[in-house]
């Protein structure tokens, strides 16, 4: 057999392969379920307390202070913390975290670390933290969906939960991942401004939405889709060294006395009450997902009858959604819609997808801002009539509605809503005025974002381009 021959057949190989990818990573995915109008939550007093819950929440708007909440918790276990992430990144805070988490699995607390199996950030100068804590005795690491070369309809279930629980007694759901890039107290050029909300349940009662969101992750972590991190004995050597240099960089932390390693929160009086708190998600499975969560927020619109203000980071409505909001929404609330701009956007696909249909959102008469100061928009929630309020993970785009896995919490409470339409009100505040009762505004010219020509155009580009896997974005 000639070199020519073989090069010939590993060209047919490479070429049916991507005839396989283009049929199952794409193809099918352009056949939607059918709908499930029994799902629907048609009642919204669902979502509503007539007294005070036994959850109370706390919203953590500054990316430092949330930080130091997931370090209170993890100090304050007793018994057990779950986590369920999207990924993991670099910097201080993170290796200060895992510090902490090793510290409490030292001291018999039980940790279950869960990761999406492909973007879980533990690599390179992190795969050794990856591999303490898979050693550790108290620590079982897993990963949601990993990467299979042959199963290419897999690559699109993304684990984009972002969920802490601590003893059935703190739980913690938002939009950050830990990294720097969330949480440090000096910015780093790549930060992004997010949302988390603190669910406190003092007494530990079983009706508790924590339970609720403790279940979930039981079952993600005992789904056929989640598979254990088995490690080589190199590795298990190298994970007992790094659960030494993370012990020790915590101590050390902890003996100078670092402020990232002594918060002191107090969660009785740093909370508020709510009348109730529920907890919604996407289903686990492959393919194209029933859309719960974007159902359940569709649903809830069609009731209110004031405002309805939305964050979120990406808003990319096409039409495998849209096709889930009726035909006649209530006409008699205001709408306002945030999102970045192109000057502040990190995610050139995500952003060319909402340039291709800016048209069809302006048609529907909102009000949309994007924000146009340094760094980028990272949070994810909606308040309406300035009662109920949603924040979690969940994008307003079709891979947050039909693809990834996506939670939030569903908060009934007047003050926390007015806490939450201020922080989203102080982004406005930074933000430029595009569009108006279905029609566009031009800014002055001092207040015209700072947006580099070649950006503009490149994204102007790709959305012409990306109008053909919009189902994807």
């Amino acid at each position: 057999m000639t070199a020519k021959m073989v090069i010939k057949g590993l060209l047919i190989v490479l070429l049916l392969y991507f005839l396989y990818v283009l049929v199952t990573a794409v193809v099918l995915f352009y056949f939607p379920k059918e709908k499930e109008e029994g799902k629907m939550i048609n009642n919204v007093s669902t979502f509503m307390g007539d007294e005070e819950s036994v959850d109370r929440v706390l919203l953590l708007e500054n990316g430092y202070e949330s930080g130091l909440a997931r370090m209170e918790m993890i100090q304050d276990a007793q018994n057990s913390i779950d986590i369920s992430y999207y990924s993991i990144g670099k910097g201080e805070s993170t290796e200060l975290l895992l510090g902490a988490i090793i510290d409490a699995a030292d001291r018999g607390v039980r940790v279950r670390i869960l990761l999406d199996g492909i973007c879980y950030g533990l690599r390179g100068e992190l795969r050794n933290a990856r591999y303490a804590l898979a050693s550790h005795e108290n620590i079982e690491l897993r990963y949601y969906e990993t990467f299979k070369l042959f199963k290419p309809w897999t690559w699109h279930n993304r684990l984009h939960d972002k969920i802490m629980t601590v003893d059935g007694k703190l739980g913690i759901i938002g939009g950050r991942n830990i990294a720097d890039k969330y949480l440090a107290s000096k910015q780093p050029t790549d930060f992004v401004y997010d949302r988390d909300v603190i669910i406190f349940n003092a007494k530990q009662e079983k009706d508790s939405v924590i339970v609720q969101m403790k279940n979930y992750m039981n079952e993600l972590w005992n789904h056929p889709y989640t598979s254990e991190a088995n490690l080589t004995k190199r590795q298990m050597d190298k994970g007992k060294r790094a659960i030494d240099t993370l012990s020790s960089q915590y101590s050390e932390a902890i003996q100078t006395k670092v402020d990232f390693v002594n918060p002191s929160i107090n969660w009785s009086t740093s909370t508020t009450p709510t009348n109730r708190v529920s907890f919604i998600h996407n289903p686990i499975e492959r393919f194209n997902k029933q859309p719960f969560v974007w159902r359940t927020l569709i649903d809830i619109a069609t009731k209110a009858d004031k405002s309805i203000l939305i964050q979120s980071p990406y808003v990319v409505p096409a039409d495998a959604i849209m096709k889930y909001v009726p035909e006649k929404m209530n006409s008699t609330a205001d709408w306002t819609i945030l999102t970045n701009s192109v000057a502040s956007t990190p995610n050139a696909i995500a952003f060319s997808g909402y340039l291709g249909l800016r048209d069809s959102i302006v048609k529907t008469g909102v009000r949309l801002y994007e924000y146009s100061k340094p760094y980028s928009l990272h949070a994810k929630s909606v308040v309406y009539d300035q009662r109920l309020s949603a924040v979690g993970s969940f994008n307003l785009d079709s891979r947050s509605a039909l693809l990834n896995t996506e939670s939030m919490v569903v908060i009934d409470g007047e003050e926390f809503a007015a806490q939450l339409t201020g922080a989203i009100e102080t982004r406005i505040s930074e933000s430029t005025l595009v569009a108006n009762k279905k029609k566009y505004i031009e800014p002055p010219k001092d207040q015209k974002m700072d947006e580099s020509f070649f950006k503009s155009t490149l994204l102007n580009a790709l959305s012409k381009v990306t109008v053909f896997w919009r189902r994807f974005i």
